[in-house]
């Protein structure tokens, strides 16, 4: 004898089961419904079609945004750099956190490339993160990639 659930939906429809792909719903499965692993299956497929969507628009406004944003970069030697592919800005802030002065401030501007020497507070460790300035006194980028140097603390 052959046996077949049933799918029994939150809208009360009664349809059996079959090896199809459904697009995810919400509604499945059903409070106190058996499990069938093939339709629960297609629940992560139709999920899994959602996210690959969203990654793809994600993917696009990356794209737009990345000229926006400037990248604060350090080399090995302590050698310190600003990739930026948007109009530079009149002056770069340098915004900084260390023992002792844990919360984010503004420490000043730098030219760079710079060295440590130019940014380094002296500590065990630091974090720097930048902000280009306009002629007008207010931030003209985002706020840079932070930089750790040292072991900070969590």
């Amino acid at each position: 004898m052959l046996l077949r659930r049933l799918y029994i939906s939150a809208a009360g429809h009664r349809r059996p089961t079959h090896n199809k792909i459904m697009a995810y719903d919400p509604n499945y499965p059903a409070d106190h419904a058996l499990i069938v692993a093939a339709e629960f299956r297609n629940q992560f497929n139709g999920l899994m079609a959602v996210i690959e969507a969203q990654q793809g628009q994600l993917a696009a406004l990356q794209q737009q945004l990345a000229p926006l944003v400037p990248v604060l970069n350090r080399s090995a030697g302590g050698q310190w750099t600003v990739a930026f592919a948007g109009t530079a800005p009149l002056t770069w802030l340098v915004w900084s956190r260390y023992p002792g002065n844990e919360a984010w401030f503004n420490s000043g501007e730098a030219d760079f490339p710079v060295s440590d020497d130019a940014l380094s507070p002296g500590t065990a460790w630091w974090q720097i993160k930048i902000c280009g300035e306009g002629a007008d006194g207010k931030p003209s980028t985002p706020f840079s990639n932070i930089i750790s140097v040292g072991p900070v603390p969590a």
